[in-house]
């Protein structure tokens, strides 16, 4: 597995009928793009035709640790058969769905058909995908390896402890040993290319997740903005764009993680919407005492505070909805 090799494939897709279309999810972050570049190679590899597809544009720092590896960027056309990378919504396609690998906890009631399913709880859909291809006996050179490196890098946040699993350290030691890289240094620079995006439209819709109740319906949307404390966008501005979400008519709520990168991890919770009261007292108290209402709809975290983050408050919210929900991208 080379990367002339891969960026070939890239160049000239199987067009042929019965070619598997692997994509990550809507809002792709670097670990859907590599999940689904790598995995439809590797299939393609292996004797089965298949071929990446984007549903969106690419983060900076993706488009950095890809270079020419980028995938097509195109609607996924609703005759052709799926595998799913790094989500597993097979409900919001027409299309039938093959496979799908994922890391997210799934949500109940998820009906998968007659897919063939792994969804391990790992830091990273890549990590999956990697240990199929070592187990394929497939060995990347070093620019692969380096691309599938530091998609594991950003999805567990330089290798955190509370979002890095053993399978994924398994793999960061393949990886490492076939590229070379320093870690630390490939992931603070993938961090620099991610914390340089300033436009706020941009950095809106980058780390965006939509919840919905156990029927499908909408219940909350949430995004994470990511950025260097001196750089951080105007709250009213941040506060126009959620009005303008939660007016349309497939939103709820909005929530806005605020999220200063070097200042210790000082973070904005902005909420607006049905729900937002509730969600924002849920946050104070989840502090402990640290937080502060900045405003009526905002609440602040200092960098001593504990922070839940995302996914442990998404599990809250059941109590602020009164049922289940589930994560779709």
């Amino acid at each position: 597995m080379t990367y002339d090799r891969l960026t070939a494939y890239l160049s000239a897709l199987p067009q042929e009928e019965g070619t598997l279309w692997v994509t990550g999810h809507p809002a792709p972050d670097t670990d859907a793009a590599v999940s689904a570049v790598f995995e439809a190679f590797r299939l393609t590899l292996g004797g089965t035709p298949a071929r990446p597809v984007l549903q969106g544009s690419l983060p900076r720092e993706t488009a950095w640790l890809m270079g020419a590896a980028v995938p097509t960027a195109e609607r996924i056309d609703p005759a052709v058969t799926l595998v799913l990378t790094d989500h597993h919504d097979v409900a919001a396609y027409p299309n039938p769905v093959a496979a799908v690998i994922d890391h997210h906890p799934v949500t109940d009631g998820t009906d998968f058909g007659s897919a063939a399913v792994e969804i391990a709880p790992v830091g990273a859909a890549t990590t999956l995908v990697a240990r199929r291809i070592r187990d394929d006996g497939i060995r990347p050179d070093a620019a692969c390896a380096r691309i599938l490196l530091g998609a594991i890098l950003l999805d567990t946040e330089g290798l955190s402890p509370h979002k890095t699993k053993a399978e994924d350290r398994a793999m960061v030691d393949w990886l490492t040993a076939l590229c070379g890289e320093d870690t630390d240094r490939l992931f603070a620079a993938l961090r620099q290319e991610l914390l340089s995006e300033t436009d706020l439209n941009t950095l809106y819709r980058r780390d965006y997740r939509r919840y919905t109740d156990r029927d499908g319906a909408p219940l909350l949307g949430w995004a994470i903005l990511k950025v260097w404390a001196d750089a951080c966008p105007d709250l009213n501005a941040v506060r126009a764009l959620l009005a303008a979400d939660t007016a349309a008519p497939t939103r709820v709520a909005k929530v806005v993680l605020h999220h200063r990168e070097d200042s210790g991890r000082e973070e904005y919770y902005i909420a607006v919407g049905e729900g937002a009261d509730p969600l924002l007292a849920a946050v104070e108290r989840s502090a402990e005492g640290g937080a502060v209402r900045y405003a009526p709809d905002t609440v602040f975290l200092p960098a001593h505070a504990p922070h839940w983050g995302r996914k442990r408050y998404a599990a809250h919210l059941a109590e602020i909805f009164d049922g289940k929900i589930g994560e779709n991208p």
